[in-house]
C-alpha cells in the first residue's frame, strides 16, 4: 500500500515547479482493512473534489489523467467543454470545494464503490465513483455528479 494520494489545487503560473524527489521505494507490512479503509477514503475525497473541479472549469482535465480511466477521462473532458461553451464565460477562479465524508462499499478485493458530498460555497454536488485495483494502483473506472 502506498501513501494516501492528496491532489492539491494547480498552482498559480508565477509559482515555480519543483522536481520531485526520488527515493526507493520501502517495503511495508500489508495493510490493515482499517489502514486500507482509511486510504480510500482520502482517496475518494481527493479525487471527488478534484474531478468537480474539472467539470467546473477550475481545473485542466490532464491534471487528474494518471487516476482516472481513459474512456472516463475523455467523457469528463467533453462535459467541461460542453459545459464551458454553455457558460460562455470563463469559470469563476478561488472557489473552494470541501468534500464530506465519504461512504465505501468494498465490492471483493479490487473494486470499491463510494459517495461524497462535495460542497461549495452555492451549490452542493452527490457524487459516485467506482474505483478499481489495477496495476497496483487504484483507478476511477465510474464517476457521476448530480
Amino acid at each position: 500500500m502506498s501513501t494516501p494520494l492528496t491532489i492539491t489545487r494547480p498552482a498559480g503560473r508565477s509559482q515555480a515547479v519543483r522536481s520531485p524527489i526520488h527515493r526507493a521505494p520501502q517495503r511495508r507490512r500489508p495493510a490493515t482493512p482499517a489502514e486500507q479503509a482509511e486510504f480510500l477514503r482520502t482517496t475518494v475525497q481527493s479525487l471527488a473534489v478534484a474531478v468537480v473541479e474539472v467539470l467546473t472549469g477550475a481545473r485542466a482535465s490532464s491534471s487528474i489523467a494518471r487516476w482516472i480511466a481513459p474512456e472516463l477521462q475523455e467523457r469528463i473532458r467533453t462535459h467541461a467543454a460542453l459545459r464551458q461553451d454553455l457558460a460562455r464565460a470563463v469559470a469563476p477562479r478561488g472557489h473552494v470545494f470541501t468534500p464530506g465524508r465519504p461512504r465505501l462499499c468494498m465490492i471483493g478485493d479490487s473494486a470499491v464503490e463510494a459517495c461524497v458530498v462535495v460542497r461549495a460555497a452555492r451549490r452542493h454536488r452527490a457524487v459516485a465513483m467506482r474505483l478499481e485495483h489495477m496495476h497496483g494502483r487504484w483507478l476511477v473506472t465510474e464517476f457521476v455528479s448530480v
